[in-house]
């Protein structure tokens, strides 16, 4: 057997590891038993009291008191499989989370306080919010008072407002949800359309369809008036009316109408704030994550002719907004000298791209115009940013008709290494015959994290 160093770091990770997985639901060496019972099943999960009280001020006072003598522990409104998943932060620091078993693992690391389980679930919720399931994760960032992972989730609501609303997940959140989403400053919807999305919420946790004052007031309680009426136009509200018009008093009718027609008003019951949510540009206020990967410019003697369509594909290892980026210039090469030529105008799409070469499926984030100039670089900023996802791809493609010889000898990094651990990867760029490095017409790109 070798002989500990305790300055070999590898060789002390790799016996703790050993030492984790030798002990890992070993009954034979176990001091206490988690018992969980489900359908007349009991099942008894083994574990060790000292790895628990190493790692947990919870189970160290629990050991340590009225349980000290005890080598059994009753589980309840969990199951021992999900006992089971939360117990390996204790035998080997990581866990294997699953889209299925992460919120009752989140549940226990805030029942025993064990900081780094929350943080590793916060995490992963992060990297795998959609539309479908933020609402829920939402609930269980504001429960569980997980700032980052409520600011990453509030980003994802705000920038896919339509459809989050129109969501499973959104039509059968709770109240408290939907309430922190009414006092959201910035969505890309409407009022109009939010208002909508409420009298459907009611509608899908009430299984009612013909709503009544006293049903949406049960169930919205004081929400209601932080929908933002008078931020709509008095055309929007008076087609409101026929349908949802018996869930207004005389009195809040004449305090909406007042807020129409004057600035002034300030209403006892509603929301004062006239803002347009879906015209606020909060999101920009958040710092930059400047993306250079410009390797050199013009350094190249063989130039890259620019094609009818230039496409670039990215992919990230973290969650980001991607609020703009950055063409290069084109020149006119010929006899060996580059020199200006035309404006080319260019047609930009950012499409998602997701599932294999034979299934892929694209979703369309943004459609623009710009035009590629020789004196210049053309920055681009996107009227409202672009999600990035970990585990999709993004194609940011330029489709133009250049002249005969309108090239590029820029040459660029196919990854970028930025703070906090972020890694963009640049995929199937073109590269010159005589270079190792691609080339291509983005040179640069912004990002700001999400949640942060």
């Amino acid at each position: 057997m070798p002989v500990f160093d305790p300055l070999n770091s590898d060789y002390a990770t790799q016996l703790l590891s050993a030492i984790g997985e030798k002990l890992y639901l070993n009954s034979e060496l176990a001091d206490v038993h988690f018992v969980s019972e489900s359908n007349d099943d009991i099942e008894r999960v083994p574990a060790h009291k000292m790895l628990l009280m190493a790692a947990s001020d919870v189970f160290s006072k629990m050991f340590n008191g009225s349980w000290k003598e005890k080598d059994e522990v009753k589980i309840v409104d969990m199951s021992a499989a999900a006992f089971k998943e939360f117990l390996q932060f204790f035998y080997f620091g990581k866990v294997k989370l699953t889209m299925q078993n992460v919120a009752a693992v989140m549940n226990l690391g805030e029942m025993y306080n064990v900081a780094e389980c929350l943080t590793v679930c916060s995490k992963f919720l992060k990297n795998n919010l959609n539309d479908d399931n933020v609402c829920q994760n939402y609930g269980l960032a504001i429960l569980l008072n997980q700032e980052d992972l409520k600011r990453s989730c509030e980003t994802v609501i705000g920038l896919n407002a339509n459809s989050v609303l129109k969501s499973t997940g959104f039509l059968s959140c709770n109240q408290k949800v939907l309430a922190e989403i009414l006092k959201l400053n910035w969505l890309s919807c409407t009022e109009v359309e939010l208002f909508k999305a409420c009298m459907c919420w009611v509608k899908a946790t009430t299984g009612i369809d013909n709503l009544a004052k006293e049903l949406v007031q049960v169930k919205l309680g004081d929400s209601l008036y932080d929908i933002r009426f008078g931020s709509m136009s008095f055309e929007e509200f008076g087609a409101l009316v026929p349908t949802y018009g018996q869930l207004f008093t005389t009195t809040e009718y004449v305090d909406i109408i007042q807020m129409f027609t004057n600035k002034e008003f300030q209403s006892n019951k509603f929301n004062q704030n006239r803002e347009k949510r879906c015209d606020s540009d909060s999101w920009v206020e958040r710092n930059e994550i400047f993306c250079s990967r410009l390797f050199s410019r013009f350094s190249s003697t063989n130039p890259y002719f620019v094609s009818n369509l230039e496409t670039t594909k990215i992919s990230s290892n973290q969650p980001l907004l991607l609020k703009g980026f950055t063409l290069d210039f084109i020149k006119s090469h010929c006899n060996e000298i580059y020199s200006d030529c035309d404006n080319l105008p260019t047609e930009i799409t950012i499409v998602e791209t997701s599932g294999s070469d034979e299934s892929k499926r694209e979703l369309v984030r943004y459609n623009g115009k710009a035009t590629l100039t020789s004196s210049e670089e053309t920055a681009i900023t996107l009227p409202k940013p672009v999600l990035i996802r970990p585990g999709f791809m993004y194609e940011i493609r330029l489709k133009q008709n250049p002249p005969e010889n309108c090239a590029t000898g820029v040459l660029l990094k196919s990854e970028v290494e930025m703070k906090g651990g972020i890694n963009i990867q640049f995929h199937d760029d073109p590269f010159l015959p005589d270079d190792k490095s691609p080339t291509g017409l983005i040179s640069y790109l912004r990002f700001c994290q999400i949640g942060n």
